[in-house]
């Protein structure tokens, strides 16, 4: 059986499946805990809203990106969490690059490995 367009775009529409436009998206990147990163280029975004629950699938070409965020860390920043986590200067100042700078979440990644 064969569906028009015009059919199928109904149907996603009665499903509550939203095909975005993004020809203006380079890439979409996904930043891990662990420090990794995926970019997916050239993506194209179908969004699915049910409920109040809103689903995105991102179709594209997948990439792991070896390239270290570059974080602007302070002197009182690693100090802070030095003193709050119980670490030395170099688990702090590696927290601190992996949260992209957020005290609290890098504070709270060390106490939960118990380092």
């Amino acid at each position: 059986m064969k569906i028009s367009s015009r059919d199928l775009r109904r149907l996603m529409k009665k499903a509550g499946i939203e095909l975005l436009d993004t020809p203006e998206i380079e890439y979409i990147e996904f930043i891990y805990k662990d420090g990794r990163r995926t970019r997916i280029h050239n993506p194209m975004v179908s969004k699915m809203k049910v409920g109040d629950q809103i689903t995105y699938q991102i179709i594209g070409e997948e990439e792991e990106v070896e390239e270290e965020l570059e974080v602007e860390l302070s002197e009182e920043d690693i100090k802070i969490v030095m003193e709050q986590a119980g670490v030395d200067r170099e688990l702090a100042i590696k927290a601190l690059q992996l949260t992209n700078g957020d005290i609290a979440q890098a504070i709270i990644i060390l106490k939960e490995q118990n380092i």
